[in-house]
């Protein structure tokens, strides 16, 4: 509490509720920024070659990225968001840093597959927080949508393989364990969201239907 008290009193950060939120987003943002630049310019470089990288990260940096700050400035603003969800955003900012940050470091390279792993299975859970607390959707529905959306990444990765000359489809047995922990992780995060009252305190309010 002392050290957002103290954050509260830069003027950039004065008129959020949460001020160490905003400077972990920002500083995601910055980093998607940098490492997006870094696939760009070094694209022939053996960390990114053959992955398309840099059409994607353009559409990360300035599409995917920019998903909260629209729905906050066209549906969301003082209505089910009450505030900028700084640190749902963050949480999803995340799973983009860590994909692209995987890329940069080299990691993907050096632990082919288990990065993978490891990167499928934080996703998923991370995005059913995201889904159920900033958007309100119920838990199942969260865990689901997330499922789904992870089976379109699947299925995007192997076609785009097949059609753009990519090598990001690591073979059936690779994928069926990413999904499988993608599973894992969505029951798991689904079950904490679910029996942890303080987290769905936080839930924004769920987005209400047109009027008719």
């Amino acid at each position: 509490m002392a050290r957002s008290s103290a954050l509260a009193r830069v003027p950039v950060l004065r008129s959020t509720h949460a001020p160490l939120g905003a400077i972990v987003n920002i500083t995601l943002r910055l980093a998607i920024l940098a490492m997006s630049v870094d696939a760009m310019v070094n694209g022939a470089d053996p960390r990114f070659a053959g992955k398309a990288l840099a059409p994607r990260d353009i559409i990360i940096s300035f599409g995917f990225a920019m998903l909260f700050p629209l729905f906050w400035r066209l549906r969301y603003r003082g209505r089910e968001w009450r505030e900028y969800p700084w640190w749902f955003d963050s949480l999803y900012l995340s799973l983009f840093a860590f994909d692209m940050a995987g890329n940069s470091l080299g990691l993907y390279n050096s632990f082919p597959g288990a990065f993978n792993d490891v990167t499928h299975t934080y996703g998923n859970g991370a995005l059913t927080i995201v889904l159920a607390g900033a958007f309100g959707f119920t838990t199942l529905e969260a865990m689901g949508l997330a499922t789904m959306l992870h089976l379109v990444l699947q299925v995007e990765e192997l076609y785009g393989d097949k059609f753009l000359g990519t090598h990001n489809f690591l073979g059936a047995e690779l994928e069926y364990q990413q999904f499988i922990g993608g599973l894992v992780a969505v029951l798991v995060a689904g079950g904490i969201w679910y029996a942890s009252a303080r987290l769905r305190a936080k839930r924004a309010k769920r987005l209400r239907r047109p009027a008719r």
